[in-house]
């Protein structure tokens, strides 16, 4: 977050506008016109081990992530996004803190989409904002701590459900572009990802009995007993199986164009 901050107040105290420097070194969109860029990113979850609207800890995470993008025609350009992107959740910050569950992710992505400019390419001003839909997977490998040692969930079948370690994704978000160069441009967006799963964070439905189940399982099934609680009957609501899993990311790039 710091980074991105550092960079904005760049793009605004250094010109951006490179209109000394004539025509030829101005930033110009035309169809056929192929982008690279990288992109740094603060992450924010949302599913079952937080609360969208718990601002004081908003438990953000980080991503990095690169992207390809072709200008079909002055307002549409298809693009690829690839990337890894870190989250977490804690239910110390939230109502449910007595359960005491939390888990930690690195996931990697890929998505394609179309992008649409909210004014033509020819339209003489450069920094003209956008938005885009997307579509693609990501991977589920949740995590947790355990004894100061991080362990993964997605095998011990805490909610005794084989769920897949990877789920569809719907990405949209808006950005704004500024120009740095007629190579360069600097981008801020935020997009909102919709995971097909709701487990992201291995949580979704109810306490089971794990009384069959491996020792570490039953210990991560029910973490009431690790704050000197009695564990949850079976059948006790554990998450909310009517929504899946999601997160937020405000991301900074830096595109080039030959």
């Amino acid at each position: 977050m710091k980074l991105i901050i550092r960079l904005l107040v760049f793009c605004t105290i250094f010109p951006i506008d490179a209109n000394a420097q004539g025509y030829l070194s101005q930033w110009r969109e035309n169809t056929g016109d192929l982008y690279i860029g990288f992109a740094t990113s603060t992450s924010r979850y949302c599913g079952d081990l937080n609360e969208r609207y718990n601002i004081a800890h908003l438990q953000l995470g980080w991503g990095v992530s690169g992207l390809v993008q072709y200008r079909i025609d002055e307002y549409l350009s298809l693009r690829v996004d690839a990337g890894l992107t870190q989250l977490r959740g804690d239910q110390q910050y939230t109502k449910n803190k007595l359960n005491n569950l939390s888990f930690s992710s690195v996931n990697s992505s890929v998505s394609a989409g179309l992008r649409v400019d909210f004014r033509s390419a020819d339209y003489p001003q450069y920094n003209i904002p956008y938005a885009w839909l997307s579509f693609g997977v990501t991977s589920i490998n949740p995590t947790t701590l355990y004894n100061g040692q991080r362990v993964s969930l997605i095998d011990l079948k805490t909610e005794n459900v084989d769920y897949a370690g990877w789920a569809g994704l719907i990405a949209y978000g808006v950005g704004m572009p500024f120009r740095v160069n007629k190579n360069i441009q600097i981008r801020l967006e935020g997009r909102y990802t919709h995971v097909l799963s709701d487990y992201l964070d291995d949580v979704s439905t109810v306490y089971v009995d794990k009384s069959s189940g491996s020792f570490l399982a039953q210990k991560l099934a029910d973490r009431r007993l690790e704050v000197d609680l009695v564990s949850n009957r079976i059948g006790t609501q554990r998450g909310d199986p009517n929504y899946n899993d999601g997160y937020f990311l405000l991301s900074l790039q830096v595109v080039y164009k030959n």
